[in-house]
């Protein structure tokens, strides 16, 4: 189904600040304008509270070049074989995963195999949300990479593929299930003064992302529209429910050790 909204009329190529209606053309001009944005991130990254106007403000300007709508939550319900979150459950869903994301993941910091549990968990939760048009992946990888450098650790992904990385985000997806992500980020996270310095690589693309010359590689403009809004609703108003009760479990343990620990 053609997205009327953000699509030109009768393609599925993104209205964009360029004008260019051709799909490669848009995609490689996409590579080329967030690549230059990527690296000035590097090196100069946006600070935050790591919430979701944290998100926003990194999505906006990796995309500021090329999408009027860049930093803003869509207004259609996309997918891949399942939906991500509907339109109406993404404020709350995504209050419930910034709630968690960084506290957790700074939480066990100095443990390195629960940190990349942690994280992993945290990611593919983010990656359901998927609040843009497009351009979901890079805003998450680099939210993502500023969580790892404030917890201590580098997070480069020239380690796996672009394939790599899909697989493991169909998996926590459709099957809740991180254990690629584990995978793939125990490689991908070293100590942070474990790092070289001076590198110009991107370190939140996979070794082969910018030589993937078509967009058919990737799945920027493969998203499609569903009927089936009142089922996913339901679905992701549950999970807003279980991540909600978890904190709220969580946070109670927290209170009862501080407690435990007040001198008599």
């Amino acid at each position: 189904m053609t997205d009327v909204r953000y699509c030109y009329p009768d393609s599925n190529v993104l209205i964009n600040k360029l004008n260019i209606t051709n799909r490669q053309e848009l995609f490689e001009a996409e590579v080329e304008l967030t690549s230059i944005r990527l690296q000035e991130l590097q090196q100069e990254p946006i600070k935050g509270d790591f919430d979701f106007n944290h998100l926003k403000a990194i999505h906006k300007y990796i995309f500021q070049d090329l999408y009027e709508w860049a930093g803003k939550e869509r207004t259609v319900d996309i997918g891949k074989g399942n939906l991500f979150c509907t339109v109406p459950c993404i404020q709350d869903y995504a209050r419930s995963v910034f709630g968690k994301y960084f506290s957790q993941c700074y939480a066990v910091k100095d443990s390195f195999d629960d940190f990349v549990r942690t994280f992993a968990d945290n990611y593919g939760d983010l990656n359901a949300l998927h609040p843009f048009r497009e351009g979901n992946g890079r805003a998450q990888r680099e939210f993502a990479r500023l969580v790892c450098v404030e917890c201590g650790y580098n997070f480069d992904l020239s380690c796996t593929t672009h394939e790599e990385m899909l697989k493991a985000s169909k998996l926590s997806f459709d099957q809740a299930d991180s254990s690629a992500f584990i995978e793939i980020f125990t490689k991908a996270l070293a100590l942070q003064e474990e790092i070289i310095s001076g590198t110009d690589r991107l370190k939140i693309l996979t070794f082969d992302d910018l030589t993937i010359e078509t967009p058919d590689g990737y799945d920027y403009y493969d998203y499609g529209e569903y009927a089936e809004r009142d089922l996913y609703n339901e679905i992701y108003r549950a999970k807003i429910n279980k991540m909600t009760a978890e904190m709220a479990i969580s946070d109670a343990k927290d209170a009862l050790k501080q407690k435990n620990t007040l001198p008599k």
